[in-house]
């Protein structure tokens, strides 16, 4: 699948310290070059889209993956909110006899994806994807490597 991006990766692989800057490729044929980066499937651009995707756990980025198809940055914060609700949600299932642990796991959850939501947002700019560790890289191969879920 051909985006019109060029991907190349940024920082040392630490949880909430690696990001992949997402660079848009040129086309001298294009009129308004502007626009280059923020086309999207879906009529709202990466900026709202991105973070739209942490907004409702599981749900919010499963019609994000399932509607945009040209968008990379957009589909990889896809891909990175579903990937971490699904863990999250099995990590409390896992654990749910241990008194609070399911609680804590779901408070650490929360401010997760809010700084997500942030970076998601404030990045949209600049097209630097910001991963959170393992989630992150699975939700990279998802949308550039080699595909395992059949979306």
């Amino acid at each position: 699948m051909s985006s019109g991006h060029r991907y190349e990766a940024v920082g040392d692989g630490n949880i909430g310290v690696e990001a992949e800057v997402i660079s848009p490729v040129r086309d001298t044929g294009s009129v308004n070059d502007e626009s280059i980066g923020y086309e999207t499937s879906i009529p709202i651009h990466p900026k709202i889209l991105a973070p739209l995707s942490y907004m409702v756990p599981l749900v919010a980025g499963l019609i994000v993956i399932l509607l945009e198809r040209r968008n990379t940055y957009v589909r990889l914060h896809a891909w990175q909110a579903v990937i971490f609700s699904l863990a999250v949600g099995v990590f409390s299932m896992l654990l749910f006899w241990v008194p609070f642990v399911p609680t804590l796991i779901h408070i650490a959850s929360f401010f997760a994806t809010g700084v997500c939501m942030y970076r998601a947002w404030r990045d949209a700019e600049t097209l630097t994807f910001f991963k959170l560790g393992v989630v992150g890289d699975f939700a990279e191969r998802q949308v550039l490597g080699s595909t395992v879920l059949p979306f």
